[in-house]
């Protein structure tokens, strides 16, 4: 069989154009990128999307700044301010730790990135500068005030010093507890030269954030103390870094930022509860670990973002981590939520901010994908029928009217003037046409009886009759 190559090109081009567009729209599946992140599979990130992306909130990231213009952080992070005084907002960043910070918690996923624990919330940049190669806990104070005064509903603080909180600071810790900011700092690292929980984490009311290890286990290179409060991942932490680039952390840094992701989650999924019982809802969704209860390590417990948006957790009034009593209370038999199940509803659930921004591309990319190969499926079938008549009427020399014509209803029959060839008879009920006489010398064939209506042809014989025996 032959086959005709470019009557197949259109149906090539059609094919190559959906396969395109069906690659485009499967970013994450092939991104080396996202592989990295092996704590966003032992969080379950991808199911918690479904129910909270953090939409509507605002987290305050007190830090080096953040780099605004990175391409996984465009259009996430708001001017901010400077916490040392001078003119400029946070929006630029000359060490890249704030960079890290802000990508942890709203990275947005597009292309080969990464993706944030909460990719719908905005980031207030709060730029600190190091006096004596550390950040002062004075700087750190302005930063706090100038956060919930721009509206910041969570504060991440990954910076830890020694020693206890001077009263500028608990003041500031105050002043964002008391306007319902839920106010997260990192515990500390043991590589920086740090024995025990530092500032402003040690402060009463604040989450301290202890780092696990791949799998839960403690890591090694986190500070304990029996002022920690949760646990969450912060070893070989991937993502983004400052100059548009991508590199790996170590440090409570990155548990805290986080916690801090979670907390918006939370919030987020329920606008109308307190700063309080989002504390407590992390504390008491949070998987125990280590001794039973809470603990220097792990504090309550690992932090597990899917049971902290689904559980039943009754609102409280009090900050837990600022009432004896209810941290007291806090331990595995009396503070595990009830019908936290490991499957989950996601009707019941859903994010208040509707669809994300990946479903809506992925839906509408599929909806593309469907409508370019339908198209290109009809503009074949168009041309080669076309394709079809324009041969069959060049080889019979026949305009492409009669093609038509013939489709339709077949061909009609013979007009007044038909004549047939030489040599052919006439079709039923048509005469010979005036003067037609046959060739010279014909005689009608033995036993020839001829039509109805006709006579034997002039000069012609007819047959003798049969005879009788």
């Amino acid at each position: 069989m032959r086959v005709n190559v470019g009557s197949l090109r259109p149906v090539v081009a059609c094919l190559l154009a959906g396969f395109l567009v069906v690659g485009a729209a499967q970013p994450a599946a092939a991104a080396p990128r996202r592989a990295e992140q092996w704590y966003l599979d032992e969080l379950r990130i991808d199911q918690v999307h479904k129910i909270s992306t953090g939409r509507g909130v605002v987290v305050a990231v007190i830090d080096s700044g953040v780099e605004a213009s990175h391409p996984d952080l465009r259009g996430q992070v708001l001017p901010g301010g400077r916490s040392y005084g001078t003119s400029g907002d946070g929006r630029s960043d000359d060490d890249g730790h704030g960079t890290h910070m802000a990508g942890i918690i709203a990275a947005k996923p597009s292309g080969d990135g990464v993706v944030g624990i909460a990719p719908g919330v905005k980031i207030l940049p709060i730029k600190m500068r190091k006096d004596d190669g550390v950040y002062r806990g004075a700087g750190i104070a302005r930063g706090v005030r100038m956060a919930v005064d721009g509206g910041a509903k969570v504060i991440n603080i990954s910076i830890s010093g020694p020693g206890l909180a001077n009263p500028v600071e608990r003041d500031a810790i105050k002043y964002a507890l008391d306007r319902d900011v839920v106010v997260v700092a990192s515990a500390g690292n043991t590589a920086k030269g740090h024995v025990a929980v530092g500032t402003p984490a040690n402060t009463p009311g604040v989450i301290a954030v202890t780092g696990t290890t791949k799998g839960g286990a403690f890591w090694s290179g986190s500070v304990q103390g029996p002022e920690a409060v949760v646990a969450a991942p912060g070893d070989s932490v991937y993502n983004v870094t400052n100059e548009g680039g991508y590199g790996w952390g170590d440090g409570t840094s990155d548990s805290g930022a986080i916690v801090s992701a979670l907390a918006a989650l939370i919030r987020a999924k329920y606008p109308d509860l307190n700063a309080p019982s989002v504390i407590d809802r992390i504390i008491r969704t949070a998987r125990d670990a280590g001794p039973s209860g809470r603990d220097p390590q792990y504090g309550f417990g690992v932090i597990d973002p899917m049971k902290a948006l689904t559980a039943n957790v009754p609102p409280v009034t009090a900050n837990p981590l600022l009432d004896p009593a209810a941290a007291a209370s806090t331990d595995p038999g009396a503070t595990r939520a009830e019908g936290a199940d490991e499957e989950f509803d996601v009707t019941q659930h859903g994010d208040r901010g509707g669809p994300t921004d990946q479903q809506v591309m992925v839906v509408g990319i599929g909806i593309a994908v469907v409508l370019v190969l339908l198209l290109g499926l009809v503009v074949f079938l168009i041309w080669n029928r076309r394709r079809y008549r324009r041969e069959a009427a060049r080889a019979a020399d026949i305009p492409d009217e009669v093609l038509d014509r013939a489709a339709q209803g077949g061909y009609p029959p013979p007009d007044a003037g038909y004549a047939p060839p030489p040599g052919y008879p006439a079709p039923p009920g048509h005469a010979p046409p005036a003067g037609y006489a046959p060739p010279s010398g014909y005689a009608p064939p033995s036993g020839y009886n001829p039509p109805p209506g006709y006579g034997p042809p002039p000069g012609g014989v007819p047959p003798a009759p049969p005879r009788e025996r």
